[in-house]
C-alpha cells in the first residue's frame, strides 16, 4: 500500500504455476491489474519488451530475487534498454550467499552505482 497514486508495480515470474499462485495473492491483497501487473516469462525476454508491450518508461525501484546467475545479465538489460530512472534503487537479494559475485563486482566497480551490502543473519 506504499505505492504513490498512479504508480504501477510490475513483477516477472518465469514459472506459470508460481505465477498463478502469485496472481491470486496479489488480488487477495487488494491490488488490481492497473496497479500490479504480473508478467509471465523469462526475464531476458520480458525486460526488452517492458517499454513497448507494457508501457514502462523508467523504473524507480528494482528488486531482484530470482536466479542469482541472472542478476548481472538482467541489470545490464535494464541499462541497455534505458529502463532505470535517474537515482533508481536496485535491491538484489542473496548476493553473498548463495551469491552473485559477477553482479556484485560490476555494481561496485562500474561507476554507475553506490553499492551497499546489508548482511542478515536470518533469512526467514
Amino acid at each position: 500500500r506504499g505505492l504513490p497514486p498512479a504508480a504501477r508495480l510490475y513483477t516477472v515470474e518465469v514459472d506459470p504455476h508460481h505465477a498463478a499462485v502469485a496472481e491470486k495473492v496479489i488480488r487477495l491483497a487488494g491490488f488490481d491489474e492497473q496497479t500490479v501487473e504480473l508478467i509471465v516469462g523469462p526475464s531476458e525476454e520480458v525486460i526488452p519488451r517492458l517499454r513497448e508491450k507494457y508501457g514502462l518508461m523508467k523504473a524507480d525501484f528494482i528488486f531482484m530475487d530470482h536466479w542469482k546467475r541472472c542478476y548481472l545479465r538482467d541489470l545490464q538489460l535494464l541499462e541497455s534498454h534505458q529502463l532505470l530512472a535517474e537515482g533508481a534503487t536496485v535491491l538484489a537479494d542473496n548476493v553473498l550467499f548463495p551469491g552473485a559475485p559477477h553482479f556484485l563486482q560490476y555494481a561496485k566497480t562500474c561507476g554507475k552505482y553506490r553499492c551497499k551490502v546489508h548482511r542478515a543473519s536470518l533469512e526467514y
